[in-house]
């Protein structure tokens, strides 16, 4: 009989993607959004006594870009911490076997040793702009692993580093910046405007993974045990924003101009994490950044956004 397999978050970028993977070998237990309330710790109680998963990834959350994060730290730092206190809560009452956390590379301090290895973590201060999601994913990280240190669970917390990947969000007030960057200039090619306005000084450099190979790195898990309550999941796709700017206007065909306006903040001027627990184990992300923002384009195209 196939294991009972609850995504929370399931009709998200990330969420959509896991079930993707996983649908031929578990049972994965439907459930969108507007039949259950993650902030309401009433229901999801409820909801873990009826239906009974063995298996739960929390790919659940309100998640956008610096503007969207830094302006609403107040909803970012409060809806991510309800949601996931209240799947590891009652994931931990129900006896729930194996939970997948999903977490973020904000998680670790602003100025920090590249590449950014897990034991980095609470070592001094966070990134202001993102500053409530950072904590909230914190707590529930630290969740879990007081669980495992407790009880002995298999209670995971997985941080990716930037995603991008079908079932993205294309609205520029929220979105990262792929999504961001791949909407402003499809846009400006189809009225032939001068130029495109980038945030910040194209300076700071990130490291981008595609949600197909985070989706597969979660796979690649789930069945294992392993030693840290917290992993790292990177890529070896590591660029300057004003490198990843360059490659989606050569994508999108775009002829004019780029114009990036230091009135906007940067955020971090570094993030790239360490991977050498996944890597010692046997996972690498597949898909390189040319080839799936390609991809990412036609899909953004294809969806009419």
């Amino acid at each position: 009989m196939k294991k009972k397999l609850y995504i929370a978050g399931q009709e998200g970028m990330v969420g959509s993607a896991i079930y993707r993977v996983l649908k031929k070998n578990y049972k994965i237990i439907q459930c969108p959004r507007n039949k259950l309330n993650l902030v309401n710790q009433d229901e999801v109680e409820k909801w873990f006594k009826k239906n009974k998963p063995n298996i739960v990834i929390n790919a659940a959350g309100r998640v956008g870009g610096i503007l969207d994060n830094s302006t609403y730290l107040d909803e970012y730092i409060y809806i991510n911490s309800m949601i996931g206190m209240n799947l590891i809560s009652a994931a931990h009452k129900y006896n729930v076997k194996k939970f997948i956390n999903l977490g973020s590379a904000c998680i670790y301090p602003r100025n920090v040793k590249q590449p950014i290895k897990e034991e980095y973590l609470l070592s001094s201060k966070l990134e202001k702009t993102n500053e409530g999601y950072a904590l909230a994913k914190i707590s529930t990280l630290k969740y879990c692993e007081y669980i495992n240190l407790k009880y002995k669970k298999d209670f995971i917390t997985l941080q990716p580093t930037n995603l991008y990947g079908e079932g993205d969000n294309f609205n520029l007030k929220s979105s990262h910046v792929i999504p961001a960057l791949i909407k402003k200039f499809h846009i400006s090619k189809l009225n032939t405007e001068p130029f495109v306005e980038v945030w910040g000084s194209g300076n700071v450099k990130r490291e981008f993974l595609n949600v197909d190979d985070l989706a597969s790195a979660v796979k690649f898990v789930i069945n294992k045990k392993l030693k840290k309550s917290y992993v790292n999941v990177g890529s070896r796709d590591y660029l300057k924003i004003r490198d990843l700017a360059k490659m989606i206007k050569l994508i999108t065909g775009y002829k004019g101009k780029v114009f990036y306006n230091k009135k906007y903040p940067d955020g971090v001027k570094k993030r790239k994490l360490d991977t050498t627990v996944l890597d010692t184990l046997g996972w690498k992300a597949k898909i390189k950044i040319k080839q799936g923002l390609k991809k990412y384009y036609n899909y953004f195209l294809s969806s009419n956004l």
